[in-house]
């Protein structure tokens, strides 16, 4: 046993070393184990278990989530959403920095992904804070650290992935995920406050907003709550099941991504047509006089309907696109995932790790602190999809056999994930900060006729490591106070035997 268990993390290091893709890594991994040390029928194997594991229902939300969030990246829901809660933060000490973590909190109950979260508000944020006095690392560390809450505030297509490998309830990991995920928002919120009243010159301070304008922003709120109720409030109202919600929520993104890239002039021309054509006969005459009035007030530009038509064309098909390429690399690791666990269970490689553990007799809270500094470590240059799906194969009959609370350290293992984005060197969400950054810079500089300037990603690097801060310090509650991710569920659901 010893030297399948050196054979497989030798070989799991040179794999990674040398830059293979993860789920080639695990995969030639578990048949290079298979082959040598078993002698179980290989191919049969491989062929079920990619079958069983793509054969999944739940595993089906998993696209249409990333679809949804495609679908909201590209509507332009995401702009009138950060407008309109900006004008309810500006007043804070931090100003725009908390609509960055507002905004992000709120997409994230819809979108589902850090990338999209994070690329979404971003790409709005980056032009308003050019012009304003703002200290550029807060701000880049505030929209990488906000684009995080993607994958722990529900729906969550990490918590997802938890839930089926560890065969846990999707609907109780989602309960939660609310108040963790909103108690890190609020507490990086609270970190920027502080740190404004510290230091006046890293937020300079806003015009206040009146109360006509916030109650009037808030209509631009009304398509993300409508999305969030389609998907969360289905599932705890009986009505869906996670996938089934997940379908709703692609189904109302498109809708409302529809309508608000066609522009008014498309509507009042439709419906101008219609009552001159004589449609419309249930209409009093008031109203429909009133629809003639709206027509020649706002008539159709020629050929705006096509123009619309095309634009919505290209936006589904990019969307499409690019779900079905993150989909695929999913897909492909969570399979290599599953043939890496029934290797390591048929090799009895899962069981004397098992062992191993329990014989050191920690107790769990310091078994818990071992696995978040093994995380922490691992995810400085790992992605955390791929570092979480390589490693429950392992962590799994560990915390089975140390009767820890699935749930609980579920929420545990998403936090870390979230820290494992914005970890410099190989945090994800680095990278797009930086990626949009340029492109707003470049953007800038050719409307003004000057050359763009210089950047580093260094900068994002320096902005992130006070919300990582944060991440550890909310870690650390939910390690001392369980109750935070475990009260909702047990008293929605019931507590569990």
């Amino acid at each position: 046993m010893g030297m399948i268990l050196t054979s497989a993390f030798a070989m799991m290091g040179v794999f990674f070393m040398v830059g293979m893709y993860v789920a080639g890594a695990i995969g030639l991994l578990s048949l290079l184990l298979m082959y040598f040390f078993s002698d179980a029928p290989l191919w049969n194997i491989l062929g079920n278990k990619a079958w069983e594991t793509s054969n999944n229902f739940i595993l089906i939300a998993v696209p249409l989530f990333i679809l949804m969030g495609e679908i909201m990246l590209r509507s332009g829901i995401g702009d009138r959403m950060y407008n309109a809660i900006a004008r309810w933060m500006n007043r804070l000490p931090g100003g725009l920095l908390h609509t960055n973590i507002a905004s992000c909190s709120i997409f994230a109950a819809c979108a589902g992904s850090s990338a999209a979260t994070a690329a979404t508000i971003s790409r709005v944020a980056l032009p308003t804070f050019q012009k304003k006095n703002y200290d550029e690392r807060m701000v880049l560390g505030s929209l990488a650290a906000g684009g995080t809450l993607g994958i722990l505030i529900p729906p969550s297509i990490g918590i997802i992935l938890w839930g089926v490998l560890m065969e846990e309830s999707i609907g109780r990991l989602y309960l939660a995920g609310f108040i963790p995920g909103f108690m890190l928002a609020f507490l990086m919120m609270l970190m920027i406050a502080g740190l404004a009243l510290a230091f006046p010159s890293i937020a300079p301070k806003e015009a206040v907003s009146s109360w006509k304008d916030r109650f009037v922003g808030l209509l631009a709120l009304i398509p993300i709550f409508a999305i969030i109720f389609m998907v969360l409030g289905t599932i705890y109202m009986g009505i869906a099941t996670p996938t089934e919600a997940a379908a709703f929520g692609v189904t109302g993104a498109l809708v409302l991504a529809l309508i608000s890239n066609s522009g008014p002039p498309i509507m009042f021309w439709f419906l101008e047509k219609a009552n001159r054509n004589g449609g419309l006969p249930f209409l009093p005459q008031r109203t429909r006089a009133r629809m003639l009035e709206l027509g020649e007030r706002y008539p159709a530009i020629a050929g705006q309907l096509r123009e619309s038509m095309s634009y919505n064309m290209e936006m589904i098909k990019a969307a499409t696109l690019a779900a079905a390429r993150t989909s695929g690399m999913i897909f492909l690791i969570v399979i290599s995932a599953f043939v890496m666990s029934f290797a390591f269970v048929r090799l009895g490689i899962s069981q004397n790790l098992s062992a191993i553990v329990i014989s050191w007799n920690m107790t769990t809270v310091q078994l818990v602190i071992t696995l978040v500094v093994f995380y922490l470590l691992l995810g400085t240059f790992m992605e955390p999809t791929a570092m979480l799906l390589c490693t429950v194969p392992i962590l799994g009959p560990i915390l089975h056999a140390a009767d820890i609370d699935l749930v609980w350290f579920g929420i545990i293992s998403i936090i870390i994930g979230e820290a494992a984005i914005i970890s410099p060197p190989e945090g994800i969400n680095l990278y797009i900060l930086h990626g949009v950054r340029q492109d707003v810079n470049a953007e800038t500089a050719m409307a003004e006729g000057v050359e763009a300037p210089k950047s580093t990603i260094l900068d994002v690097w320096i902005g992130v490591l006070p919300f990582m801060a944060v991440m550890v310090l909310m870690i650390g509650l939910l390690i001392v106070f369980p109750e935070i991710a475990t009260w909702l569920p047990d008293t929605v659901m019931g507590k569990r035997g």
